[in-house]
C-alpha cells in the first residue's frame, strides 16, 4: 500500500512540472536510444561478418606474391613470381593442403550490346568454386575440359550480371571481354560487401585468361584450402619449405610472397566494429551519467520547493525513512520513465533506420531499465536524505 501511494505520489509530482520533468526524460532516453542503437547495428554487423566468413570458410591460406624492393626500400610493385607448377607441388606434397587453387585476376572491360561495364576477370580452375564456397545461381561453372581447352566461356558474379544484363536470363549470351567474345555459362550468388566486392568479376578458366586475356603464364594467388582450422601452422611450414625452394632464397632472405588467411581481414573489420560499438556505448552511457546528474538537479529543486510540504508529513507522524523512500521513489521513477520512453523511441528508430528485421536487444532492454533505476536511486539519494533529515520546526515556518 505505501509502495503504491509512493508511486502516486511521484507521478503527481512529475506531472506538476511538465517541461521539467520532459527535459530530463529526453536527455536519460537520447543516451539508452542510442545504447540499443549502436548494439542492434552491432549484431547485424556481426551477422553480416559471420555470413562471410562462412561463405568464405576459415580453412583456406590465400598465397600472394610479395612486394619487390628497390634499394632495400619496399616498392608498391608485386613480384611476379607464383607459378601453376608450385600449385600443383602444394597440393600432392602437403599432408594437411588438400587443394590449391591457382588464380590470376586483372581488370578489364565487359560488354553487352549497349552495356559495359569495367570489372575484375579472374581465370581459375574448377576447384575453385568449391575451395571458395562458390555457389551456382543459374548455369553451370566451366569444366576441367573447358579449362584444358582454353574456352572462351565466362560465369558472372551478381554484380555484373545485374550491370549487363539487368537481372535478365544471361546464359547462352554473348559478351565482350577486353574485345574477345565470350559465351556466359553460369551466373553466381551473392556474397555480399567485404574489403572488396566479391560480387564485381567473372570467372573464366585460368588458361583463357593467362593465353587469350592477359598474355602472362604466373598467377596474381594461389588458394590453399587446408584439411582443417587446426593445421595452420604445419600448412604455413610447407607453403614456406615448398616456395622458397622453388624461388631459391637463402637462408638470410625473407619470404618474397605473403601468406593469409582468407578469414583475416574481416576478423580485423570485426575487432575493429567491436571497438568502436564499445566507444560510442561508453558515450552514451556518460549521457545516462548527466542524465543521472539532471535528475538530482531536480529532486534538489523539488526538496527546496516542498519545504514546507515534508514539515507538515513529518509532524503528522511520517517517519525520515518514510520521507527518505518517497523522494527516492521519485528518482527512480523519473530515471525508469525515461529509460522507457528510450527503449520505446530507440526500438522505433531502428525500425525505421535499420529496417523491420532490426534485432531486438532483448539483454540490453533489460540492463537499460536496471541502468535507469540505479541511476535515478543514486542520484535521488542526496536530495532524499536531505529531506528526511530537516529539521520539522524550521520547515513549518518555511514559506
Amino acid at each position: 500500500m505505501a509502495l503504491r501511494e509512493n508511486l502516486w505520489i511521484a507521478l503527481q509530482s512529475l506531472a506538476a512540472n511538465p517541461l521539467r520533468s520532459l527535459l530530463i526524460l529526453t536527455g536519460i532516453a537520447v543516451g539508452i536510444g542510442a545504447v540499443l542503437y549502436v548494439v542492434s547495428l552491432g549484431k547485424i554487423t556481426q551477422q553480416r561478418i559471420d555470413e562471410r566468413l562462412q561463405s568464405m570458410g576459415t580453412n583456406v591460406l590465400l598465397i600472394r606474391p610479395g612486394y619487390s624492393r628497390m634499394r632495400g626500400v619496399r616498392t608498391g610493385d608485386a613480384v611476379i613470381n607464383l607459378t601453376w607448377d608450385e600449385a600443383r607441388e602444394l597440393e600432392s606434397e602437403s599432408e594437411v593442403i588438400v587443394a590449391a587453387v591457382p588464380t590470376y585476376s586483372g581488370r578489364g572491360h565487359a560488354e553487352f550490346l549497349d552495356r559495359n561495364w569495367r570489372t575484375r576477370i579472374t581465370g581459375t580452375t574448377v576447384a575453385y568454386f568449391e575451395v571458395n564456397n562458390e555457389t551456382v545461381a543459374a548455369g553451370r561453372a566451366f569444366t576441367a575440359w573447358e579449362v584444358a581447352e582454353r574456352s572462351r566461356v565466362a560465369v558472372l558474379g551478381d554484380t555484373v550480371w545485374e550491370e549487363l544484363f539487368d537481372r535478365r536470363d544471361p546464359l547462352g549470351g554473348k559478351i565482350l571481354l577486353n574485345s574477345q567474345v565470350f559465351t556466359v555459362i553460369g551466373t553466381l550468388e551473392a556474397k555480399g560487401e567485404s574489403w572488396s566486392n566479391p560480387d564485381d568479376q567473372i570467372f573464366v578458366p585460368l588458361t583463357t585468361a593467362q593465353e587469350r586475356l592477359f598474355g602472362v603464364d604466373s598467377l596474381t594467388s594461389i588458394l590453399a584450402s587446408m584439411r582443417g582450422a587446426d593445421d595452420f601452422e604445419e600448412a604455413l611450414f610447407d607453403i614456406e619449405t615448398m616456395l622458397r625452394r622453388s624461388h631459391r632464397l637463402r637462408a638470410d632472405r625473407d619470404n618474397d610472397f605473403r601468406v593469409r588467411r582468407q578469414d583475416f581481414f574481416l576478423a580485423t573489420i570485426q575487432d575493429t566494429n567491436r571497438e568502436i560499438a564499445n566507444f560510442v556505448i561508453l558515450i552514451a552511457l556518460v549521457s545516462l551519467l548527466v542524465g543521472g546528474l539532471g535528475i538530482a538537479n531536480v529532486m534538489l529543486v523539488s526538496v527546496t520547493e516542498r519545504i514546507r510540504e515534508i514539515g507538515i508529513r513529518r509532524s503528522l507522524g511520517a517517519k525520515r525513512l518514510h520521507i527518505l523512500v518517497q523522494f527516492l521513489t521519485e528518482a527512480v521513477v523519473l530515471g525508469v520513465a525515461g529509460g522507457l520512453l528510450g527503449i520505446v523511441g530507440g526500438t522505433a528508430f531502428n525500425r525505421l533506420y535499420i529496417g523491420l528485421d532490426a534485432p531486438l536487444s532483448w539483454d540490453w532492454i533489460g540492463y537499460s531499465f536496471g541502468i535507469c533505476a540505479g541511476i535515478g536511486a543514486i542520484a535521488g539519494l542526496y536530495p532524499a536524505a536531505l529531506a528526511a533529515n530537516m529539521n520539522v520546526v524550521e520547515a513549518l515556518h518555511t514559506e
